[in-house]
């Protein structure tokens, strides 16, 4: 029996100890899997906030791109982010909610994507027609972001319909009045008016921050909510004018990084997101020259030499080209701004079988921006030359380089131009095109990079023949 009864206490301590183990052993694993799933969650919230982060710089490019057909070069979107964060907290709004508005703020005016250049470029007054094609671009937007599941977008989708709405109800395209507009179109109505009066436009100059601030006085309860309005007024009073500013990068960090994304994108042929990188850039204050010589030409010679390689075909390199053409156009429109050509006239021209006219038409818009008289002739052959030279009578050639075999025939040509015009100075593109110089160079001056075509300009009218002035 005592046996028995030792054996019975065995079994008993081993089933307690067994069922204790396996609470342990339950109790461990069970901590595991939890420390396991809030780990998973944690990365799972922060993929979701990433994707949605990354969603919403999606339409931002596309946003930017827009804006950059027009002469603000998109850096209108980026200082609206900025001033309507400012003033959502200035009147005490969450943090949540003014982090997702510097995103969806830059949005409100991606629906422009559906108005036409003609009209959105147009420099002189809008007919009563143009005007209200210009307005469904609050609609449009509306139509473009609605039904995302992100609320960065869904928040865009509010402000891109109704920042464009009056406090009075004279706005568009509700009608709405007061407080049934909502907070956030209200604050990014005063931001978008602020920076639209201080900065320049194509058929005016910006407004000193202090008259645009009594226009904007002068609308109180009109255009803007009063309060709102009131509280934006202490947000200038505490920042000043550089409310519109933000903290510069590395200039340097900028163009490397403008580079990177913008020579993807061209292989990508992805035109928004190549246009957003040269708007912010510009919005970053890196100048149009820099562009030109730091980042558009060295991304299309890595466009040349992709396919050179076979990596990229024919119709890819088209792309490419046609979205570097697109971006030299509005830098152009940036750069030349109300110049008016009172300078010496400068023939721009490339040679038969030049595949650089891009990179010409880069020394050009900088030549033209400087005050110069353009004049801009690609492809052309030995003969048209001399008779452009002729009809044209610049006081300055700047001749491409050329990828052509038969440099010597080239080098023939040119040389033939300068015996016959020894007055008129010759630069020549060399380098800062990408390609190959002429076999005879003939002393002409010899340009190595692209943003130093305006100083080779000067310095050849500097050093001409007095005579040739007469």
């Amino acid at each position: 029996m005592a046996g028995s009864a030792i054996e019975f206490v065995c079994i008993a301590v081993l089933a307690v100890a067994t069922i204790v183990l396996g609470w342990r052993f339950g109790e461990s694993h069970r901590s595991a899997l939890e420390q396991e799933i809030d780990g998973r969650s944690h990365e799972l919230r922060r993929a979701l906030s990433e994707l949605e982060i990354a969603q919403t710089e999606t339409v931002r490019r596309l946003s930017m791109a827009v804006e950059f057909r027009d002469e603000d070069t998109g850096a209108h979107i980026e200082r609206i982010g900025r001033l309507s964060t400012l003033l959502a907290e200035q009147i005490g709004m969450d943090a949540d909610f003014c982090e997702q508005l510097s995103h969806a703020a830059p949005l409100h005016d991606v629906g422009k994507v559906a108005i036409p250049d003609a009209i959105l470029l147009k420099p002189g007054p809008l007919t009563p027609e143009e005007r209200a094609i210009v307005e469904t671009h609050a609609e449009e937007g509306h139509r473009l972001l609605r039904g995302s599941s992100s609320s960065i977008l869904e928040l865009a989708t509010t402000i891109a319909l109704s920042h464009q709405e009056k406090w009075d109800g004279t706005g568009y395209p509700r009608g709405l009045t007061g407080e049934a507009i909502p907070i956030e179109g209200r604050i990014v109505a005063i931001a978008d008016v602020f920076d639209a009066l201080t900065s320049d436009r194509v058929y005016r100059k910006a407004f000193p921050v202090a008259e645009a601030v009594q226009m904007m006085r002068e609308q109180r309860g009109r255009h803007f909510d009063p309060v709102l309005l009131d509280a934006f007024m202490e947000v200038l009073e505490n920042s000043g004018p550089d409310a519109r500013e933000k903290e510069r990068a590395d200039p340097s960090a900028l163009v490397e990084s403008t580079l990177e994304t913008y020579g993807k994108a061209l292989e990508r042929g992805d035109a928004e997101t190549a246009e957003g990188a040269i708007a912010t850039a510009i919005e970053d204050g890196i100048p149009a020259t820099t562009l030109h010589g730091e980042v558009l030409a060295p991304a299309l010679l890595r466009i040349r030499e992709l396919r050179a390689a076979g990596e990229i075909d024919s119709d890819r390199e088209r792309l490419a080209k046609g979205i570097t053409r697109r971006v030299l156009a509005t830098l152009y429109r940036y750069m030349i701004g109300n110049t008016e050509p009172t300078r010496e006239r400068v023939l721009l021209a490339g040679m038969e079988g030049d595949e650089h006219a891009l990179e010409l038409q880069m020394m050009h818009d900088q030549i033209a921006a400087a005050g110069f008289e353009t004049v801009f002739e690609a492809d052309l052959s030995g003969e048209r030359l001399r008779a452009t030279v002729a009809s044209q009578t610049p006081d300055v050639i700047v001749l491409g380089a050329t990828d052509g075999e038969d440099r010597e025939a080239i080098g023939r040509a040119v040389g033939d131009l300068h015996a016959a015009h020894p007055e008129v100075p010759i630069v020549l593109g060399g380098a800062a095109v990408g390609g190959a110089l002429p076999v005879s160079q003939n002393g002409m001056r010899v340009l190595e990079r692209i943003d130093e075509a305006v100083d080779a300009v000067e310095e050849q009218l500097a050093t001409r023949p007095r005579a040739a002035s007469l």
